[in-house]
């Protein structure tokens, strides 16, 4: 389960490193004014991606702003009757599950980060206490995207619709288990392309685990966070 993660990346720079790869981007919507070190959790609205094409995801990308707890089509009642945490979807059932099934067949997307937060109980943890925060990075590269799905509902209080995602979970590779029994697989943007592709491998790209040091991982309360400086860097 990952129910947090960082996007300290803009716009403009994440456009410029698809376009290293020859990948353009057309953004939907204006980008919102969000502080870039500001966490993203269940609820909020967040950057992902789909194929401007669905049938030619080399063609090019669409980016836009959308919820982050997916709604499926089914529902119909209030927004607020979806009880059930959508913010993930395990591989093992994310082809079946009827909440997950249609938009892995037919509505794909990357949800691009630069890290993401996962949470252990440290010994001798009660209730209520603090728990430890993992902050999960990797060396190479400063942004890499998750697996996701988004949908498209019509809850009865959304008349002109509404658009949410998800992305995929598996169990944690070796850097992470230790601490956390599951984890989001995290793909190269050129990765990330062969997942839009709807013909292509689907979850099988995602079942070959990263072997170890694969991740950085580091125990970073919430008020380490990125400084004025290096937000000049990107």
């Amino acid at each position: 389960m990952c129910n947090e993660y960082q996007k300290r990346i803009a716009r403009g720079p994440l456009t410029e490193r698809f376009s290293e790869i020859n990948i353009p981007i057309r953004w939907a919507d204006a980008e919102p004014n969000r502080d870039l070190d500001e966490p993203i959790r269940p609820t909020d609205r967040a950057t992902i991606l789909r194929a401007a094409d669905p049938g030619d995801p080399a063609s090019g990308l669409e980016g836009l702003e959308m919820r982050w707890w997916l709604v499926p089509a089914f529902h119909r009642g209030p927004l607020s009757a979806w009880r059930s945490m959508c913010t993930n979807a395990r591989i093992e059932t994310v082809d079946t599950a009827p909440t997950f099934r249609e938009a892995y067949r037919r509505r794909r997307c990357l949800v691009p980060l630069t890290s993401f937060i996962e949470y252990s109980e440290p010994p001798g943890w009660k209730k209520g206490k603090p728990k430890t925060r993992h902050e999960i990075s990797w060396a190479n590269e400063d942004v890499r995207v998750f697996a996701g799905l988004w949908e498209r509902s019509t809850p009865e209080d959304q008349p002109d619709g509404l658009e949410t995602f998800a992305f995929v979970t598996a169990p944690a590779p070796t850097d992470i288990a230790p601490f956390h029994d599951r984890a989001p697989p995290t793909l190269s943007l050129a990765q990330g392309l062969a997942w839009l592709d709807l013909e292509g491998p689907g979850k099988a790209l995602l079942e070959d685990l990263p072997g170890p040091g694969a991740y950085q991982v580091a125990e970073r309360p919430r008020d380490q966070l990125m400084t004025p400086e290096m937000r000049r860097l990107l």
